[in-house]
């Protein structure tokens, strides 16, 4: 049934924006705006502007498309609950059919935007000052969480939400996105960085039938034998141990040397972490990594295993910052942001589902590229035969 449900051939955008009820949220001409920008995400050189839509594949002008992002009446909650819901769907079939675990994996990554001067008028909303850990300084721009699903080797994505400092903190955005979540069906790991590893985000996965496994900072307080009053740092702790008590292990073909903390931490009565250094880097400065699991009868192998899955987030933001506009979009307003960052999740799912049993987004991409340019040489060879004028093609294709 799964894979029955996913057939590339059969997949058109059209059965696709069916398969999602569009058709009961969007009147036909919305449906075609979405179209437009869908497929115009799949175009070689697109980079997020309204521009590289109606150039290409849009009959309408750019101020119509502009219009449909930003005023259009059409509820962009319900088309992305719609969305949601297929994620849900496709990774819960996966997990009852495969007994696989199901990971939620929740990131944030920057949109960088230009600085705007004091004179603008009317500036892209929701941009702040935000410290990128990629370029280890202040930039401009939205920063963006974001939620994956995966199961399996199936990776779809579930949630976004630009972070607003003066709204709602990222911690609690990560949180209610994980109590929206139903409880999976057989193994469920919420995974994190180090930001997330807190206490809301612990009780939250644990009350919505999850384990945490993340990544934490090392300047951490713990409370091992010889420390229960006062505590001591990870990383100070780290360095008083022996090698003789750590493990050595490989992990994706590298070694590590791990040594596995059960006791509490701040806040928790009992939680497992692993110290981890490179073979090579052994009690170097800034070579320790640590990581957290609320389920101590984890071996430490397993825990390093399952967070492992964490960074196939990734490439998910490499590949909608290379392919899909998430750096380049420039429009302005908070709702024709939102909008287009759903429909870039819409264009990112397709390309998955369309990339047949592989699940993997660039051969869904190139598959569109190929389909789209297949359709044009197609347009033009009807038309020719029809007899229509070759400046009349030049119109439609818009390079008259």
């Amino acid at each position: 049934m799964f894979q029955n449900l996913i057939i590339a051939n059969e997949l058109t955008l059209d059965k696709f924006l069916k398969e999602l009820k569009f058709d009961l949220y969007l009147t036909k001409p919305q449906i075609n705006h979405m179209k437009s920008i869908v497929k115009s995400m799949f175009i070689s050189g697109y980079t997020g502007k309204i521009n590289d839509v109606s150039k290409v594949l849009s009959p309408k002008h750019r101020t119509s498309i502009t219009r449909f992002l930003s005023n259009s009446s059409w509820n962009e909650n319900l088309t992305f609950n719609s969305l949601k819901n297929k994620s849900i769907d496709l990774i819960w079939s996966r997990s009852k059919q495969t007994g696989k675990p199901i990971y939620v994996i929740i990131d944030d990554t920057i949109s960088e935007k230009t600085k705007p001067s004091s004179k603008a008028v009317n500036p892209i909303e929701k941009c702040f000052f935000h410290n990128s850990h990629l370029k280890k300084k202040t930039v401009y721009g939205h920063q963006i969480v974001l939620a994956l699903l995966s199961c399996d080797g199936l990776v779809l994505p579930y949630a976004i939400e630009i972070y607003d400092k003066n709204n709602m903190s990222k911690i609690a955005i990560a949180s209610n996105i994980i109590k929206s979540l139903p409880k999976p069906i057989n193994k469920g790991y919420v995974l994190c960085d180090s930001w997330y590893s807190c206490k809301e985000i612990f009780d939250k996965s644990t009350e919505s039938g999850y384990t945490y496994i993340g990544a934490i900072r090392t300047n951490r307080v713990i409370y091992p034998k010889g420390h229960e009053r006062l505590g001591a740092k990870l990383n100070r702790y780290a360095r008083s141990l022996d090698k003789k008590v750590f493990d050595l292990v490989t992990v994706k073909g590298k070694q590590y040397y791990i040594y596995n903390y059960v006791g509490k931490l701040n806040d928790m009565k009992k939680v497992s972490i692993i110290l981890s250094y490179p073979k090579d880097s052994f009690h170097e400065d800034g070579c320790l990594k640590a990581f957290i699991s609320l389920n101590t009868s984890l071996s430490s192998l397993d825990t390093l295993n399952q967070y492992i899955d964490r960074w196939i987030i990734e490439p998910f933001f490499r590949d909608c910052k290379r392919n899909l506009g998430l750096n380049g979009y420039q429009v302005r307003s908070q709702k024709s942001i939102i909008r287009y960052l759903i429909i870039m999740l819409i264009s990112y799912t397709y390309s998955k589902l369309c990339s047949g049993v592989a699940f993997n987004f660039n051969t869904g991409f190139k598959k569109m590229q190929n389909n789209l340019r297949k359709s044009q040489v197609i347009s033009i060879y009807n038309a020719a035969i029809k007899g229509e004028p070759i400046n009349k093609i030049f119109d439609t294709l818009k390079i008259a």
